[in-house]
């Protein structure tokens, strides 16, 4: 009975404690660099406009499109940006690294992208202002022949056309935006703690 409890939590949790910043098994917690590493959520001034860069790992499991919990909290804190601070239009855009064939990693691209755009129309952001755009493996800003490089590759950027970074939130706002994100993971790893405790070892 015991045994088919522990394979229902870890099931439940896999997906956060695989994610390759979870918790150390035992005590329940990570460290703020790894969360930091793995809840990247940069905020750029560009001649475009003002562009929220968000690591897909907030936003999709792999392989996948469909935003997770976790990036419906990054989600709800973009589209309260979004309808709060500025009018402005939205091109939302989807990237991979170059892992895969050409036409799959397309694909998932646009579909990541409409995603984005689906969730923050369902938070409340006129889905007039928004388009949704995916590139594939084009327009590379990593190495692709290093892990580091892939992942800064597999991103997605919701670009505030012709605004500020100052109008919508100032320079902290990539750590606004990314606060807490980190705890999903933690609580995985606490979950797994509480359940195994000490019968870890059996």
């Amino acid at each position: 009975m015991f045994n088919a409890k522990r394979r229902y939590v870890a099931i439940a949790v896999a997906g956060l404690i695989l994610a390759g910043c979870a918790s150390a098994p035992g005590n329940g917690k990570g460290t703020d660099t790894d969360s930091a590493k793995r809840n990247a959520v940069k905020v750029t001034q560009t001649t475009r406009g003002a562009q929220i860069t968000s690591d897909d790992r907030i936003l999709f499991d792999t392989g996948k499109s469909d935003v997770k919990q976790e990036g419906q909290v990054f989600i709800e804190r973009v589209a309260k940006i979004l309808k709060e601070k500025t009018k402005a239009n939205v091109a939302i855009e989807g990237y991979t690294d170059n892992v895969g064939a050409a036409n799959l990693n397309q694909t998932l691209s646009e579909r990541r992208a409409a995603s984005v755009k689906q969730a923050l129309v369902a938070k409340g952001v006129a889905t007039t202002r928004i388009t949704a755009t995916g590139f594939g493996m084009n327009k590379p800003v990593g190495d692709n022949n290093t892990a580091e490089g892939r992942q800064a590759n597999r991103r997605t950027n919701i670009v505030v056309l012709g605004e500020s970074v100052e109008n919508i939130g100032g320079t902290s706002l990539g750590d606004r935006l990314s606060e807490g994100l980190g705890e999903f993971l933690k609580s995985a790893g606490e979950v797994m703690n509480k359940v195994f405790g000490s019968d870890s070892k059996n």
